[in-house]
């Protein structure tokens, strides 16, 4: 288990991992796949893809 943070635009994120997950999000970003995150609410999904967004330096558009 890892805590994370990453700093983009004066803008922090915080994840805790727990499995690997961010480097599993890593490859298939890089092999353009597309993934389903599941899972109870209030378990860290949103909060997993602002980490991986902030982290890869992707803007989210929340419009």
């Amino acid at each position: 288990m890892e805590l994370m943070m990453e700093e983009t635009e004066g803008v922090y994120t915080f994840y805790h991992a727990v499995g690997k997950e961010v480097e599993v999000f890593e490859q298939v970003y890089q092999n353009k796949l597309p993934i389903l995150l599941k899972g109870p609410t209030g378990t860290g999904k949103s909060r997993f893809v602002e980490f991986m967004a902030n982290k890869l330096g992707i803007k989210i558009n929340y419009d």
